[in-house]
Protein backbone atom coordinates (compact mmCIF):
# COMPACT_ATOMS: atom_id res chain seq x y z
CA UNK A 1 0.00 0.00 0.00
CA UNK A 2 1.74 3.30 -1.16
CA UNK A 3 0.96 5.84 1.62
CA UNK A 4 0.83 9.54 0.85
CA UNK A 5 2.10 11.04 3.81
CA UNK A 6 -0.09 14.88 4.71
CA UNK A 7 0.84 18.04 4.14
CA UNK A 8 0.72 19.90 7.64
CA UNK A 9 2.09 22.95 8.75
CA UNK A 10 5.06 22.72 11.66
CA UNK A 11 3.40 22.35 14.96
CA UNK A 12 4.96 22.19 19.21
CA UNK A 13 4.22 18.68 20.07
CA UNK A 14 3.57 18.76 23.75
CA UNK A 15 3.03 15.49 25.20
CA UNK A 16 1.08 15.10 28.51
CA UNK A 17 -0.31 12.57 31.16
CA UNK A 18 -3.47 12.38 33.25
CA UNK A 19 -5.75 10.22 34.89
CA UNK A 20 -8.93 10.01 32.78
CA UNK A 21 -8.45 11.54 29.41
CA UNK A 22 -12.03 11.16 28.05
CA UNK A 23 -13.07 13.56 31.18
CA UNK A 24 -9.80 15.80 30.92
CA UNK A 25 -10.11 16.34 27.23
CA UNK A 26 -12.99 19.41 27.50
CA UNK A 27 -11.04 21.32 29.61
CA UNK A 28 -8.03 21.13 27.95
CA UNK A 29 -9.29 21.75 24.73
CA UNK A 30 -11.59 24.54 26.78
CA UNK A 31 -8.29 26.13 28.27
CA UNK A 32 -6.36 26.09 24.41
CA UNK A 33 -9.93 28.14 23.50
CA UNK A 34 -9.50 30.38 26.04
CA UNK A 35 -5.75 31.45 25.24
CA UNK A 36 -6.91 31.62 21.69
CA UNK A 37 -9.17 34.40 22.84
CA UNK A 38 -6.90 36.03 25.03
CA UNK A 39 -4.59 36.26 21.93
CA UNK A 40 -7.07 37.16 19.22
CA UNK A 41 -5.99 34.90 17.17
CA UNK A 42 -7.91 31.43 15.50
CA UNK A 43 -5.54 28.43 14.99
CA UNK A 44 -5.78 25.15 14.48
CA UNK A 45 -4.74 22.88 17.44
CA UNK A 46 -5.45 18.72 18.47
CA UNK A 47 -5.80 17.71 21.54
CA UNK A 48 -5.44 13.30 21.62
CA UNK A 49 -4.84 10.39 23.27
CA UNK A 50 -1.71 8.39 22.52
CA UNK A 51 -2.36 5.66 24.79
CA UNK A 52 -3.11 4.38 28.30
CA UNK A 53 0.03 2.94 30.69
CA UNK A 54 0.23 1.61 34.29
CA UNK A 55 -3.02 3.36 35.32
CA UNK A 56 -1.82 7.11 33.06
CA UNK A 57 -3.54 8.11 29.91
CA UNK A 58 -1.11 9.92 28.03
CA UNK A 59 -1.88 12.39 25.12
CA UNK A 60 -0.32 14.66 22.92
CA UNK A 61 -1.23 18.51 22.23
CA UNK A 62 -0.17 20.20 19.13
CA UNK A 63 -0.50 23.85 18.71
CA UNK A 64 -0.02 26.33 16.01
CA UNK A 65 3.66 28.13 17.27
CA UNK A 66 1.91 31.33 16.07
CA UNK A 67 -0.42 31.15 19.05
CA UNK A 68 2.59 30.16 21.36
CA UNK A 69 4.44 33.37 19.68
CA UNK A 70 1.77 35.81 20.38
CA UNK A 71 1.34 34.49 23.96
CA UNK A 72 4.49 35.50 24.52
CA UNK A 73 3.87 39.04 24.07
CA UNK A 74 0.31 39.29 25.73
CA UNK A 75 1.87 37.32 29.58
CA UNK A 76 5.36 38.78 29.57
CA UNK A 77 6.03 36.35 33.00
CA UNK A 78 6.40 33.30 30.55
CA UNK A 79 9.95 34.44 29.90
CA UNK A 80 10.64 34.00 33.39
CA UNK A 81 9.93 30.49 33.76
CA UNK A 82 13.03 28.14 33.34
CA UNK A 83 13.99 26.58 29.90
CA UNK A 84 16.68 27.60 27.13
CA UNK A 85 13.83 28.12 24.12
CA UNK A 86 10.41 29.83 23.85
CA UNK A 87 8.66 26.70 23.52
CA UNK A 88 10.11 25.25 26.57
CA UNK A 89 8.77 28.38 28.90
CA UNK A 90 5.34 28.02 27.25
CA UNK A 91 5.10 24.49 28.65
CA UNK A 92 7.13 25.00 32.18
CA UNK A 93 4.00 28.17 31.93
CA UNK A 94 1.37 25.81 30.43
CA UNK A 95 2.26 23.19 33.50
CA UNK A 96 1.52 26.17 36.21
CA UNK A 97 -1.85 27.37 34.32
CA UNK A 98 -3.38 24.12 34.79
CA UNK A 99 -2.02 23.89 38.11
CA UNK A 100 -3.63 26.97 38.96
CA UNK A 101 -7.12 25.63 37.70
CA UNK A 102 -6.54 22.32 39.87
CA UNK A 103 -5.98 20.40 37.07
CA UNK A 104 -3.17 17.63 37.42
CA UNK A 105 -1.25 17.18 33.90
CA UNK A 106 1.75 16.55 33.77
CA UNK A 107 3.69 18.34 30.45
CA UNK A 108 6.78 18.14 28.80
CA UNK A 109 7.76 19.42 25.40
CA UNK A 110 8.05 16.56 22.35
CA UNK A 111 8.55 18.47 19.24
CA UNK A 112 9.67 21.63 17.99
CA UNK A 113 9.61 22.84 14.34
CA UNK A 114 12.93 23.61 13.12
CA UNK A 115 13.92 25.39 10.17
CA UNK A 116 15.26 23.19 7.34
CA UNK A 117 18.69 24.30 6.07
CA UNK A 118 21.34 22.79 3.21
CA UNK A 119 24.77 24.18 3.17
CA UNK A 120 25.98 27.30 4.47
CA UNK A 121 23.79 29.37 6.37
CA UNK A 122 25.99 32.59 6.91
CA UNK A 123 25.46 35.09 3.75
CA UNK A 124 29.35 35.85 2.74
CA UNK A 125 28.86 39.24 1.31
CA UNK A 126 27.78 40.35 4.91
CA UNK A 127 31.39 39.20 6.21
CA UNK A 128 33.49 40.66 3.60
CA UNK A 129 33.65 44.41 1.38
CA UNK A 130 36.17 44.97 -1.71
CA UNK A 131 38.98 46.46 -0.18
CA UNK A 132 39.45 42.65 1.96
CA UNK A 133 39.09 41.18 -2.05
CA UNK A 134 41.79 43.38 -3.03
CA UNK A 135 44.60 42.48 -0.52
CA UNK A 136 44.01 39.08 -1.54
CA UNK A 137 44.93 39.51 -4.90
Amino acid sequence: MNRIPAKRDPVIVITGSCQNFEKERGKIIKFIGDLELGAKTKVEFQCYSTGISMGWEFFELCLDPDLVYSLFSIFPDMKKEEGSMLEQQFVHWLSRQFKKRKLEYYLKLNDVPRERTSGFRLDPNNYRDDSLLEEWR
